[in-house]
């Protein structure tokens, strides 16, 4: 055989292989397979006239763009008067009320807090705090009359006055007054027996003045003292009772308002053209009369009569205070207009010459309890951060910095790697065991939110707000004793347990503590800590941690993120897209963080116009 003419076929094979750059098995596969693909051709992925214009509309104000728009666009033959529309239709949709409903819609999305379940318990609610008033019914004496739960004290039916009847039932016809409510301003309500009237103070059964502003707690329903006046225009009481204020759906029921009330303001600002800065630093909130009476009524029960004779608050045409588009009308109650909290609500400190509006990163109140055994005047205002809703929707101090931290700096809190190691835990989270992982962020945020609790005291059944530690909550060592009747759910009883000192929650001594009790309220982050890379400037309480927040630069990523995911329609990833969040950042900030002209900004952007 010739051997010798196969070795040379395959040496020839190999040569003209190699010279082909094919070798071995990817040669025979080159062979063997189809041939090579062609270039891969950039993608096109700009939009049409048209999906723009559904996107800008859509992402503005929630709805899609009418016929007549879409008919516009498609007629549009040139670039430039596609982008003449698409500038007109922008600007349209920032001064339409369409665009304040979608961003009441997003301010739910984005600043999620809970139902306002203070003061509910079962079939009962006393949130308001107030007197409750009763309706007769349609078959009695007195037909849709109103008459109070307190009447007669809580051991007789007051509805006998309906029927012309005294407490044990015998005939008697009640007193009568015609009354304008601060729930219904320019109407007339029929009020019977002495709540209508003008008692303002009575005495006990031992012969001490009671204060017929403060409300106490009943079975279902919260009352005020036996034959008390509700005061001027019923602003001690409110039209609600056990079930009928219960609902958190009901924009007719109080309990719906304070859930409401982050999302208006941020759709406030966003319609007045305010800094969302205001979200977290602002001494001023947005509310209805319903809302406004919560406040007013927190006021009351802390200790404060200034707002007694004020009557303005519930007034909506006394004054020419900024408000919702949807609500024009002069004197519309349900209209969400805009108040300095402290106008209202004399503890949430405006920090301001003469309670004007700011929003100034400048604003500051300093209060250190280690240091003097007097009160604050109050917790300075922190828009979202010192909302009675919101406050009260987040029942612990650690809870709400999370929850503030993840919605005002967009931070994340997740379990640590398997296989890190940590101190172990002997009392303090924050500086040993597994929870270190988090507390040693969420501890220095915590202290800024101690002085908001739940005291079931005077309800003797439902727990209320109060600021512990101010106006007529001042804490004594028997707070913290765990001695009765400051046990089980006594917010003594949780402090003691809760507020340790020498940790990183509670920075104080136990001889400090010793000295003053309410030294484990310190709310103020020592100098010594960091919160997000930032020190503090010794701002007590939220106002303290929203400065924080806006000086570390982390509000202005976090909203520049959450901005261009609704507008734009795509999450930015922090880890990959740094430098892009930055330059947002820069933009929002230059744009005195005002949210009109940041979305005018993003409309610019490429990015709008692609998609596939």
């Amino acid at each position: 055989m010739h051997w010798h003419l196969h070795l040379k076929r395959a040496a020839l094979l190999a040569v003209l292989f190699a010279a082909s750059g094919l070798t071995g098995v990817d040669a025979h596969a080159q062979q063997c397979g189809p041939d090579a693909p062609p270039p891969a051709v950039p993608l096109n992925d700009q939009m049409s006239g048209t999906r723009v214009l559904r996107r800008l509309v859509l992402g503005l104000t929630g709805t899609t763009p009418t016929a007549e728009q879409y008919e516009a666009m498609a007629a549009a033959t040139t670039p430039e008067a596609r982008d003449s529309i698409l500038r007109s239709t922008l600007e349209a949709a920032l001064t339409s009320p369409k665009f304040y409903e979608r961003m009441v819609n997003f301010g739910h999305e984005w600043l999620a807090v809970g139902a306002y379940t203070t003061g509910a318990a079962g079939d009962a609610y006393q949130g308001d705090m107030s007197g409750h008033l009763f309706k007769c019914a349609a078959n009695t004496a007195h037909p849709g009359a109103y008459y109070a739960v307190h009447e007669f004290g809580d051991s007789k039916d007051p509805a006998r006055q309906c029927q012309d009847q005294d407490a044990d039932g015998n005939p008697a016809v009640p007193e009568v007054h015609q009354v304008e409510p601060w729930w219904a301003p320019g109407t007339t309500v029929t009020v019977l027996g002495k709540a209508g009237s003008d008692v303002t103070q009575v005495t006990d059964s031992k012969g001490q003045p009671v204060d017929c502003g403060l409300a106490n707690g009943g079975y279902y329903d919260p009352m005020l003292p036996p034959a008390c006046g509700c005061g001027p225009n019923l602003v001690w009481c409110s039209p609600l009772y056990g079930l009928q204020g219960n609902s958190n759906h009901d924009f007719g029921m109080q309990r719906r308002h304070p859930y409401e009330e982050p999302a208006r303001l941020f759709a406030h600002l966003a319609w007045h053209d305010r800094p969302l800065s205001d979200l977290i630093l602002g001494n001023y909130s947005v509310g209805t009369n319903w809302l406004r009476a919560l406040y007013v009524r927190f006021g009351r029960q802390m200790g404060n009569s200034a707002l007694d004779k004020n009557t303005t608050w519930w007034r909506p045409d006394a004054d020419n205070a900024p408000r919702d588009p949807l609500h024009p009308t002069p004197n519309d109650p349900q209209a969400w207009r805009e108040f300095v909290v402290e106008d209202l609500e004399p503890f949430h400190l405006a920090l301001t010459p003469d309670r004007a509006r700011s929003g100034s990163i400048d604003r500051t109140y300093r209060f250190d309890p280690r240091t003097t055994t007097d009160a604050p005047q109050g917790l300075p205002t922190a828009g979202v951060l010192t909302m009675i809703g919101s406050l009260s929707s987040f029942p612990r101090e650690r809870v709400r910095a999370a929850r503030f931290l993840e919605m005002f700096a967009c931070q994340s809190f997740s379990p640590p790697p398997a296989d890190v190691h940590f101190p172990p835990l002997e009392v303090d989270p924050g500086t040993g065991g597994t929870c270190l992982h988090c507390h040693r962020t969420l501890d220095p945020a915590a202290i800024s939110f101690k002085r908001w609790d739940f005291n079931p005291a005077q309800s003797f059944y439902v727990p209320w707000p109060f600021m512990p530690g101010v106006g007529r909550y001042r804490i004594t060592k028997e707070w913290l004793s765990g001695q009765y009747p400051y046990t089980g759910t006594s917010p003594g009883y949780r402090w003691k347990n809760a507020f340790v000192p020498n940790t990183l929650l509670t920075p104080v001594t136990p001889e400090q503590v010793k000295a003053n009790p309410e030294a484990v309220l310190l709310d103020t982050m020592p100098d010594t800590y960091t919160l997000l890379g930032e020190h503090g400037d010794g701002t007590m309480g939220p106002l303290g941690f929203g400065k924080l927040v806006v000086r570390s630069g982390e509000f202005d990523r976090c909203v520049a993120r959450k901005m261009y995911s609704m507008f734009i329609g795509r999450d930015l990833n922090p880890a990959t897209e740094k430098g892009f969040i930055d330059k947002l950042a820069r933009e929002f900030v230059a744009g005195d963080r005002k949210l009109k002209p940041f979305l005018r900004y993003l409309f610019e952007q490429p990015e709008l116009r692609r998609g596939l």
